[in-house]
């Protein structure tokens, strides 16, 4: 087996470079400017393609790639940024971009991003800047992908924000986007076929957690406002938390809070709080059931158990 060291870019200041290569047709570049920076990239494989872009201080990227034809790319704006990607298997995608990105091309201070890639044709993006270019909350998002043709995409658009997603499986779909800061999401995919999608732009200080387990399941929460917690939980098949229709499960103003439990096939929620200190519990058992919940004002209360097949369930307090 042929092994190369290879080096191809541009180097500015102090900048500790290593790049290792074993195989055919690996091509890996870098291009850092700056003081007390880091590249680390090592394939050993045939066909992987590696780029790394630094610039600012003190920032680190790491990249390993194993088997054939995986992509990444990592590039860095800012100070004190750390961007990791694992890929071991074929034709695996990943794409961290920490700073420099979406309107002013604001740098990205005190940032983590990693990226675990196993299996065949998974895709990941991480995207996380600060709010404004002097901002240095940390902010910190992961992927890890365990099967073949997953997606998963973080987004973060002000420093101070949280976001995590597993995916296990084939072809899962998964998506969070945050603003502001003091944000957390995770989302949880164990099976095919599943998708969820977490909508946290604005406000702060907002929590959502989706597990799915099964197949074809799918959810989606929105919260605006201060401090809503969102905790989704789907077992089976086919069950809908805030999907159909384009609906969301949605949170509108303060210290809201709701949690679904979909355990069956083909279940179908919805829910929409509009107000402050809104608390909603839905809990389904069973198969093809509906249930729908809508909450205007401040201070209420709802829960909605079904258990069995095929039931309905309307509450709208205002």
């Amino acid at each position: 087996m042929k092994k190369i060291i290879l080096f191809t870019g541009a180097l500015s200041m102090s900048v500790a470079v290593t790049m290792a290569q074993s195989g055919v047709g690996n091509q890996a570049s870098s291009s850092t400017t700056g003081n007390d920076n880091v590249v680390l990239a090592d394939q050993l494989g045939n066909f992987n393609q590696a780029g790394i872009t630094q610039t600012g201080d003190f920032n680190t990227a790491e990249t390993s790639q194993t088997f054939d034809l995986n992509t990444v790319s990592v590039s860095q704006l800012g100070n004190t940024n750390f961007g990791t990607s694992i890929q071991f298997g074929f034709e695996n995608l990943s794409t961290i971009t920490q700073g420099g990105f979406g309107s002013g091309s604001i740098q990205s201070n005190n940032a983590v991003a990693f990226v675990d890639q196993f299996g065949a044709g998974n895709e990941a993006e991480i995207s996380q800047r600060q709010g404004f270019a002097a901002g240095t909350a940390p902010s910190d998002h992961s992927i890890v992908q365990t099967g073949a043709d997953n997606f998963g995409k973080l987004r973060s658009f002000n420093g101070g924000n949280s976001g995590f997603i597993d995916q296990s499986g084939n072809q899962n779909t998964a998506e969070g986007s945050q603003s502001s800061s003091g944000h957390l999401l995770a989302i949880v995919q164990d099976g095919d076929l599943n998708w969820a999608y977490v909508d946290q732009l604005g406000a702060r200080n907002n929590l959502a957690d989706i597990f799915q387990t099964g197949n074809s399941n799918q959810a989606a929460t929105y919260q605006r406002g201060d401090t809503n917690d969102a905790f989704v939980v789907q077992d089976g098949e086919g069950n809908e938390a805030g999907v159909r229709g384009g609906d969301k499960l949605s949170q509108m103003g303060d210290f809201n809070s709701l949690d679904v439990l979909q355990d069956g096939d083909f279940n179908q929620t919805s829910i929409s709080q509009d107000g402050m200190m809104n608390s909603s519990l839905v809990d389904i058992f069973g198969n093809r059931n509906m249930t729908s919940l809508v909450q205007t004002g401040d201070m209420n209360t709802a829960t909605q158990l079904v258990s069995g097949n095929r039931n309905s369930s309307v509450i709208t307090q205002n």
